[in-house]
């Protein structure tokens, strides 16, 4: 029974880690284009620790934010939303809808997908 349970462990967090950034199926319009132009590392120097960080990133900004009152763009879930959203008819498509950047990832680890039950899920400026 524990080498049962030991391999269906195995198989679920070698899944989990298997899925990287380059198998969403929408990584958003102005991600696409910084990585298309090779520039997505000026922003994320790192993609494995971002894949991975990211909730902690996005808490200790929350953190700084809310507690210190200290604001600024870098890091920021305005900017992530700014940058992985994508257009369609010339309407944005909400981050967390199916088949977008947020939403691909966190139904595959099955995780919920609660920032935006407060924060737009749509970049506020209109095209």
């Amino acid at each position: 029974m524990k080498r049962l349970l030991i391999v269906f462990l195995a198989l679920t967090v070698t899944s989990v880690f298997a899925y990287g950034v380059d198998k969403h199926i929408n990584l958003g319009d102005r991600a696409t284009e910084l990585k298309n132009e090779g520039k997505s590392r000026d922003i994320h120097p790192s993609l494995s620790e971002i894949r991975k960080m990211h909730p902690e990133f996005l808490l200790h900004k929350r953190d700084k934010t809310v507690h210190q009152g200290i604001r600024t763009r870098r890091d920021s879930l305005k900017e992530c939303v700014d940058c992985h959203s994508t257009t369609k008819n010339d309407e944005y498509v909400p981050i967390n809808a199916p088949e977008q950047f947020c939403s691909t990832c966190h139904q595959k680890v099955g995780t919920s997908l609660d920032c935006f039950s407060c924060h737009r899920t749509t970049p506020k400026e209109d095209l």
